[in-house]
């Protein structure tokens, strides 16, 4: 299978993370371009654009994919929210907005679309009979309403585990630990991190251990495509230590995953005599958080 092109560097990481875990979806499935032009009703230069950082897909393209490489597609709407947000913050110069919801070959030609039907104008109408009571209005129905509901983040962030089945596997993704009383000077609980937010850091050390009071992980290991308040802990961590991750948002991208190999090659031998050296593989495990609390 040809390798991907790389991705644009202007590209906001939130974006980027969207389009690895769609590029990685598809080459699991051994499906080409043309076949999923067949399959899912966009066309091949459309999924071009989509996997190639020109164009953000929208969320039923997403969803198709999804649907033909049997993959569970919640956690990746969750990833496509994350995206969509700072896609709409920041257009990268010569690539398209993200509201294209259809394909060219799911929208029918304007001759088979059917006529609009509209109400009868305002001023046609006859009128009441004097002295009766005008009928009530009817209430709203469910179609006046936005077509995409309000949905609970805290359970679209659960739903977040079934990428460790469908695409890679992490143990654990989130800090299940009782939140502290060092956690709450940020007024952090545990299941209020939230997506598309940025986080502000104060790294304290607090008996003999550097923290940023987000997160106590210690033995938990996190790399590419995991989100949460150990990560973010993570973030905070690395930029005190020196290894900016490019921004704190609890979203471990390509940005935090080279962060985390620049200090693991700086820090290599840090573990102690006693320890083997640090791997440098961009995932934090034990050894790697024992080194970034010293």
């Amino acid at each position: 299978m040809p390798r991907w092109k790389e991705l644009p560097d202007s590209l906001d990481p939130r974006v980027r993370q969207l389009i690895v875990q769609l590029r990685r979806l598809k080459d699991r499935s051994g499906l080409s371009l043309a076949s999923l032009q067949d399959k899912t009703g966009y066309s091949r230069s459309s999924w071009d654009r989509y996997l190639n950082g020109r164009k953000l897909p929208p969320r039923a393209a997403v969803q198709e994919l999804a649907r033909v490489c049997g993959a569970e597609p919640t956690p990746l709407l969750v990833l496509h929210e994350v995206a969509e947000s700072a896609w709409q913050q920041n257009v990268p110069p010569g690539r398209e907005g993200p509201r294209g919801q259809e394909s060219e070959e799911q929208q029918k030609p304007e001759e088979q679309q059917e006529p609009e039907v509209r109400g009868t104008a305002p001023e046609s109408a006859p009128p009441p009979p004097a002295g009766s009571v005008p009928a009530p209005r009817p209430a709203p129905t469910r179609h006046g309403w936005p077509r995409r509901p309000i949905v609970l983040v805290g359970a679209l962030l659960i739903a977040l585990v079934a990428l460790g089945a469908g695409l890679v596997v992490l143990n654990p993704w989130w800090d299940d630990s009782t939140p502290t009383a060092t956690s709450r000077t940020h007024g952090a609980v545990a299941g209020s991190w939230a997506p598309g937010k940025a986080y502000s850091c104060k790294v304290r050390r607090v008996h003999g251990r550097l923290t940023a009071g987000y997160s106590q992980s210690d033995n938990g290991e996190y790399q590419e495509s995991a989100h949460g308040w150990p990560v973010v802990e993570a973030q905070c961590l690395l930029t005190a230590r020196g290894f900016s991750p490019g921004g704190v948002d609890g979203v471990f991208g390509p940005a935090t995953e080279s962060a985390v190999k620049r200090f693991q090659s700086k820090h290599r031998q840090d573990p102690g005599p006693d320890q083997p050296p640090l791997a440098v593989d961009g995932i934090i495990g034990p050894h790697t958080w024992g080194v970034l609390r010293k």
